[in-house]
């Protein structure tokens, strides 16, 4: 019965992240040719925010949320969620500093090779701006 009910959680959350494309990223499929990527594997417990396309040239990282991302406010190109599964392992990325304006949704597991294939979603300033060197703070969640 246990199986049974997890077999169903994991088809309602496979439906739910389907439904929720528009306010939630997942990763990409594989670097432009030619291009190799940076792929920092298994899980590191962090949120990886990168200066360069492709997971290159590493900004900051973090193991839990930030009200500001120091340096790397408003320079990212790239970023990974790679934060352990469990509860709170997804990421909501934020216009402003202090978990301000609008916002966007990062799986556990979600990379983001080019951030200005992604924008923000309604609501607050910057929304529908794209995230590339837009991004000033972020929380851990549990996204749906």
């Amino acid at each position: 019965m246990k199986s049974l009910r997890t077999v169903l959680a994991a088809a309602a959350l496979a439906a739910l992240a389907v439904t929720a494309t528009p306010f939630t990223a997942h990763a990409a499929d594989s670097p432009p040719a030619g291009q190799t990527a940076a792929v920092p594997n298994p899980p590191t417990g962090r949120l990886h925010a990168y200066y360069d396309y492709w997971y290159q040239n590493e900004c900051g990282s973090w193991s839990g949320s930030a009200a500001s991302w120091g340096e790397c406010k408003n320079n990212a190109a790239s970023l990974w969620n790679l934060r352990y599964p469990g509860s709170l392992d997804d990421v909501w990325v934020y216009y402003n500093s202090n978990y301000g304006g609008a916002g966007r949704g990062v799986y556990n597991g979600a990379g983001l090779p080019d951030l200005r294939d992604w924008s923000f979603g309604p609501g607050g300033s910057g929304a529908g701006k794209s995230l590339y060197h837009n991004i000033a703070s972020h929380r851990v969640v549990n996204l749906p």
